[in-house]
């Protein structure tokens, strides 16, 4: 006797093999049977005897050419006193009689029907299954196979319900699935954690860049809140900081336009003409370190507005500019160049490039190289150039490298702060280098940016 289980408590896209209980000694004498109806019809009928045949509800049959061939796994313990029983009952060698039958390990897993071998079934079959592990015979894969003709061998397994192919996909979907939702997790948690680093060091760019307050959100975790709000109070203490000493700085500046002239009209009344004009030139110094001190310590500059401008013109009027001053200057690139930036301090920066080449080198060479991402503008001299290691220090506010300090060479120390504090609030770069005649090269590059 046979009978068959399928669960069906939940309806399920696809549903579980089904559990195949067989009676041994009715499996037994169904094989006999099928043997002995395969050999008795003819060879032409074979196929459609097999068809009527009343145990092909819960077994199917297949003829073959050859020995099936079932080598492995290689049956043991009840299958293998079966196939014994079988072939006993058949009349068969044992060698005409192949038997395969896979371990059930997990029966969720299962592709084909499960079957359970019963040396007789039982009046209720509650925990029968698992009751005597010698005695029952549990396979995910039964097959048996014998010979019924010289070259013709008959295999009989259990019924297909058409859902093998559908449980292998299934089976090997699932581990998929669940090694893709481990990696996506993981990644949303990497996220998690690495958006909030990823906000500060932005939020650190941007307050060392631009001197100004770029505060974080709240964050989800609490020791990364923490962090926040620290560093956030940290913005605020260095930015007042900075700014006190600004706005001491600006005033003090402010303040001595007033007594630089009335020092201006005091040195027309002197009457040597030489002392006239030495103190006249040390006012006018005076005021040019006043308005430098003025514009780097206001945000004017960063204040502006974005608009589009031609830098390739307007690096051509500043060379124009410079040389009618009596500064060889040449420039080398297109005549237009466009980009969206702070028209003002933009023009400021490049004019103080330009002339702190001029102040230091006889002669100056402008270059400006237009690319689709970004316009690189070179301004190379042939002065005595800066060392290495005193570049950075270049960048300083109020430090003049030039030991004599005498301004006609020196300056106020303001150009390049001024024009790096510009190029990094556009987003540029700005960086020294050496300039193939053994001056200093200044290489700008600056991104290209949409008007918003």
């Amino acid at each position: 006797m046979a009978m068959t289980f399928v669960d069906e408590v939940a309806p399920l896209v696809i549903r579980p093999s089904e559990i195949v209980v067989f009676q041994r000694d009715w499996l037994i004498g169904t094989l006999r049977d099928i043997r002995d109806r395969s050999i008795e019809a003819p060879a032409a009928e074979r196929a459609a005897v097999l068809q009527e045949l009343p145990a092909r509800r819960w077994l199917d049959v297949t003829v073959l050419e050859t020995n099936p061939g079932f080598h492995k796994p290689t049956p043991s313990g009840g299958f293998t006193d079966l196939r014994e029983q079988i072939a006993a009952t058949l009349g068969l060698e044992s060698q005409d009689v192949v038997l395969m039958a896979r371990e059930m390990h997990d029966p969720d897993q299962s592709v084909r029907s499960l079957v359970v071998i019963l040396p007789e079934l039982p009046v209720t079959l509650l925990n029968k299954v698992a009751d005597d592990q010698q005695r029952n015979m549990m396979s995910s894969d039964l097959r048996i196979g014998f010979r019924i003709g010289p070259q013709q061998w008959l295999v009989v397994t259990p019924k297909s319900d058409g859902m093998e192919t559908a449980r292998m996909i299934r089976n090997v979907l699932l581990p998929l699935a669940a090694i893709l939702f481990i990696i996506l997790f993981s990644v949303w948690v990497a996220r998690g954690v690495a958006r909030p680093l990823d906000d500060l060091a932005a939020a650190a760019e941007k307050l060392g860049r631009d001197r100004e307050l770029s505060l974080v959100g709240n964050f989800n975790a609490p020791e990364l809140r923490a962090i926040g709000e620290t560093f956030n109070a940290m913005q605020r203490r260095l930015k007042q900081f900075v700014d006190d000493r600004l706005h001491m700085i600006a005033a003090i500046s402010h303040d001595l336009r007033t007594p630089l002239t009335r020092l201006r009209l005091f040195a027309e009344y002197v009457p040597d003409p030489d002392q006239r004009r030495q103190v006249l030139s040390d006012i006018k110094d005076m005021e040019a370190m006043v308005s430098a001190t003025l514009t780097y310590a206001s945000n004017q500059l960063k204040d502006e507005a974005h608009s589009a401008v031609d830098l390739g013109s307007l690096l051509i009027s500043l060379c124009d500019t410079a040389a009618d001053a009596g500064c060889r200057v040449t420039y080398e690139g297109p005549d237009h160049a466009g980009l969206v930036c702070r028209p003002v301090a933009i023009r400021r920066a490049f004019a103080n490039l330009i002339d702190n080449g001029c102040k230091f080198g006889s002669e100056v060479k402008v270059t400006l190289r237009d690319t689709p991402d970004s316009i690189v503008i070179t301004i190379a001299d042939d002065g005595p150039g800066v060392p290495a290691a005193q570049r950075e220090e270049a960048f300083r506010p109020f430090t003049r490298l030039e030991v004599s300090r005498n301004r006609e060479t020196g300056g106020t120390g303001l150009g390049l702060t001024i024009a790096r504090d510009v190029i990094l609030a556009q987003g540029g770069v700005i960086e020294l280098g050496d300039a193939p005649a053994g001056g200093l090269l200044v290489t700008v590059t600056l991104r290209r940016q949409q008007l918003s």
